[in-house]
């Protein structure tokens, strides 16, 4: 009888699991999907150097007052933000904080 017990209460957990990791997966993916709606710019970086992540990243690493850069969602340009006040979800954009980058 225990070894039922057991098999149904792992049954449980893993079926209460699938259920909810989906919610928590698509949570993770858009956790920087996000636009600054208020707040300080500090520069925006529009030439083809600065169209991607890594080197939108390393413009706002240089600045010791970068709070954080936002890339928009077609590449076009790189903004660096010396304060942030608040911010929006939008599917498409990225923006990151230094404080999760250092």
């Amino acid at each position: 009888m225990s070894l039922l017990k057991n098999i149904l209460i792992a049954g449980l957990f893993l079926s209460v699991f699938v259920a909810v990791s989906p919610a928590f997966a698509e949570t993770t993916n858009r956790n920087n999907e996000v636009i600054v709606t208020g707040g300080k710019i500090l520069s925006y970086k529009t030439t083809a150097k600065y169209r991607n992540a890594d080197n939108c990243l390393n413009a706002c690493k240089n600045k010791s007052s970068c709070e954080a850069y936002s890339l928009n969602s077609n590449g076009a340009y790189c903004v660096l933000y010396e304060d942030v006040r608040s911010i929006q979800s939008k599917a498409g954009a990225f923006t990151a904080f230094k404080a999760d980058f250092k």
